[in-house]
């Protein structure tokens, strides 16, 4: 299953606010998690990573990239991912649809 659908590119359809201050509204605790890639499965953003040490990644530049479906939060059994939608005014806003 993959994530980067030829042709479409996220930040083509969504933006923020310029200066919008999102705050960490993804939080990832590594000890927690097993390497089972779940997340990067259903991440629309490609936004996790998981090398072959099987230590996961969440890109630095989510805060600009997330999509904000919490759909990371919802498959991640190890309780290992923390989801907020971030501060109120800084959320996605989605140009076409």
């Amino acid at each position: 299953m993959g994530n980067n659908v030829k042709g479409f590119v996220a930040q083509d359809y969504v933006f923020r606010h310029a200066n919008a201050s999102t705050g960490d509204f993804i939080k990832f605790t590594e000890s927690k998690c097993n390497g089972c890639g779940e997340c990067h499965t259903v991440c629309a953003a490609n936004l996790w990573a998981v090398p072959k040490d099987k230590k996961t990644k969440l890109s630095p530049k989510y805060r600009e990239l997330c999509m904000e479906c919490a759909a990371c939060y919802a498959v991640c059994e190890q309780d290992a991912i923390d989801f907020q939608y971030p501060n109120g005014g800084s959320g996605i806003i989605i140009k076409h649809g």
